[in-house]
């Protein structure tokens, strides 16, 4: 899920890959795929998020020259039952 809505960049929300797929590079590719569509670095910034425990998200992002800047957002959930 790709937001593109900001005059500075663009926001990364959600990155899935199956699976069957994890550790093999993918997620990579399409982060790096996504950059050079975008021309990050030339026309703005890409950013990401992602939960503080997940490790194989935080660990894909700092290869890729992610940082982190310390923000966090709250993460609002549907209650069960409500409808």
């Amino acid at each position: 899920q790709i937001s593109t809505g900001n005059p500075f960049g663009a926001h990364l929300a959600r990155l899935g890959v199956q699976p069957e797929a994890q550790g093999r590079g993918v997620g990579a590719a399409l982060v790096n795929d996504l950059i050079q569509r975008l021309n990050i670095g030339r026309n703005g910034s890409l950013s990401v998020n992602t939960q503080a425990d997940n490790a194989a998200s935080l660990s894909l992002y700092k290869k890729l020259g992610f940082v982190q800047t310390g923000e966090h957002f709250p993460v609002l959930v549907y209650p069960p039952g409500v409808s």
